[in-house]
């Protein structure tokens, strides 16, 4: 081999060199290590590790503020979901970030982690705090693009983080409004306003006040929305509120009241109202018909 071709080989050779430093080393290089930045972000983050988690959509009014208040969990002031809480602890431990798929400014508007488009995700910790910016979801089912705020990189992030961060205040909360142990309830006192009528636990069957025999779905029914009561949202401010259709009360062996509730009157949805609480909480009608049935339907002729 000539020394001209030696010298064209060596320079063939020293420039495939540099094409795979630029490849495996700078930013956007498909060797570029992920677990040194993004991956990070996701580090010893657990429900013990964090005091807050702030959530921010891209329109006003979109996201949540989830802080620790005396060892309870609220989200904007309000008592939040355990079973949301779960899902996004669940989705930051199995968090995967996996290719790096963009180190351009120019591509984060069509990723959805721009500043104005993304849903970013804030973390305080004792060390600090740490952001993450969630943007649209990638072509693979479950995966999404991801960026730190103070880099332009892109990942490519495997999980449902995403649909755990982009859910409403709503869903963040708890809408738990009643769970009562039924095996304890002896006494229903029920307040409607053709009058009020009471239930009493008998050797074997429910009686009114009367001594008859109530019927025995009617009070199944009415034990059953008592023990697991979950609305299915809110009444907000502005809405039309109908006014109070009835008052249910139940009571243990000893008179000792289990559990109070209020239920508005009206058609669709209805609210109902626990002691204590002043947040009115929506239910569907036929739930809330279960809770608070009139006296025909209890003795039977309803």
């Amino acid at each position: 081999m000539s020394d001209r071709a030696l010298k064209a080989l060596a320079l063939a050779v020293v420039g495939l060199g540099l094409v795979w430093l630029i490849v495996s080393v700078l930013p956007g290089g498909r060797g570029a290590d992920p677990s040194e930045t993004m991956s990070a972000f996701f580090d010893d983050v657990t429900p013990e590790s964090v005091t807050r988690i702030g959530i921010q959509g891209p329109e006003d009014g979109e996201g949540a503020e989830i802080f620790r208040e005396n060892g309870e969990w609220k989200v904007n002031g309000f008592r939040a979901d355990p079973t949301t809480l779960a899902r996004i602890w669940e989705a930051v431990d199995n968090a995967e970030v996996r290719d790096l798929v963009a180190s351009n400014p120019a591509n984060h508007g069509r990723m959805g982690v721009s500043p104005d488009s993304a849903w970013k995700m804030e973390l305080n910790l004792a060390g600090g705090t740490r952001s993450i910016l969630v943007g649209g979801p990638g072509r693979q089912f479950g995966t999404a693009f991801a960026r730190l705020p103070d880099e332009d990189q892109v990942y490519l992030l495997a999980g449902n983080l995403r649909s755990q961060v982009t859910r409403s205040l709503d869903e963040w909360r708890n809408k738990r409004v009643a769970a009562v142990d039924t095996a304890a309830v002896w006494r229903i006192q029920v307040e409607l306003p053709e009058g009020l009528y009471s239930l009493a636990r008998g050797d074997s069957l429910w009686v009114l006040g009367d001594g008859a025999e109530a019927d025995p779905t009617a009070v199944r029914g009415m034990l059953g929305e008592m023990a697991r009561l979950d609305a299915t949202g809110f009444f907000q401010e502005g809405d039309s509120i109908p006014p109070l259709q009835g008052t249910i009360r139940a009571m243990d062996e000893g008179g000792e009241v289990l559990a109070r509730l209020e239920v508005g009157a009206g058609e669709g949805d209805r609210w109902v109202r626990a002691a204590g609480d002043t947040i009115l909480y929506r239910v569907a009608s036929w739930r809330a018909t279960r809770l608070l049935p009139d006296l025909e339907a209890v003795t039977g002729g309803g």
